[in-house]
């Protein structure tokens, strides 16, 4: 069984603005996942190296993915696991105006690789439709692996089908709002058909406008990865 989280955590900060780094990372240590995917995450000077800092609080591997420079630094995605990490990058999206990139890491579970994929898809629907498209069609690329996808996509309603199942739509509670101030569902979790889905819930923590998305999962039966050469 592996526990995930998807986050949207708002450069640190909840509805009005307040610091509240340290109480995510509170929140996060107490879930106790083994994945955890974060979206608007800041490492520069001007608001904090806010992945550093819950990767260490946690001490969880750290795998950074940046979509925009800002001060000294960037704005982007982050992935923190106590899993082992064989290999991660960064792919940059289509977009007509800000930055959007996909972190993509190579996971070992239970002797097995997995693909764990978390991306921040755009406001402007152009753009999030280019995404949503490209990461469709990169999924379709390898149907053998198993793959986890997690982000903040925008939108309600996102579908993978039938490559990637909706974590929250197979448990019956797609209705449940992961931005709660507006009472929409933005965050998801898809899982390809290597994965038993086992539980989905939401943390209902005032520490960002978003709230973290769980889900518990376990592994089918396969071979398990090939060791390195």
């Amino acid at each position: 069984m592996i526990r995930v989280i998807s986050y949207n955590i708002h450069s640190g900060r909840d509805l009005f603005w307040r610091n509240r780094l340290v109480q995510m990372a509170r929140t996060l240590l107490a879930l106790d996942a083994d994945v955890i995917c974060l979206q608007e995450v800041h490492e520069n000077s001007k608001y904090g190296y806010q992945a550093q800092y819950l990767s260490e609080q946690l001490s969880y591997t750290l795998v950074f993915s940046p979509s925009i420079a800002l001060a000294d630094g960037f704005y982007g995605n982050a992935l923190l696991t106590r899993l082992p990490c064989k290999e991660s990058g960064s792919i940059l999206l289509p977009a007509k105006r800000e930055k959007r990139t996909l972190l993509s890491a190579t996971l070992l579970l239970q002797g097995r690789e997995i693909r764990v994929w978390n991306t921040h898809c755009s406001l402007q629907a152009g753009s999030r439709a280019m995404q949503v498209q490209r990461l469709r069609s990169l999924a379709a690329e390898d149907l053998e692996t198993p793959l986890l996808l997690f982000g903040d996509f925008n939108a309600s309603n996102v579908s993978f089908a039938p490559d990637l199942l909706d974590c929250a739509l197979e448990m019956g509670k797609e209705g449940m709002p992961t931005l709660p101030a507006f009472r929409r569902r933005l965050d998801y979790i898809f899982a390809s058909s290597h994965w038993w889905i086992k539980r989905y819930s939401l943390s209902p923590v005032a520490w960002s406008d978003h709230v973290p998305v769980i889900a518990e999962l376990e592994l089918r039966p396969g071979r398990p990865a090939a060791p390195a050469k």
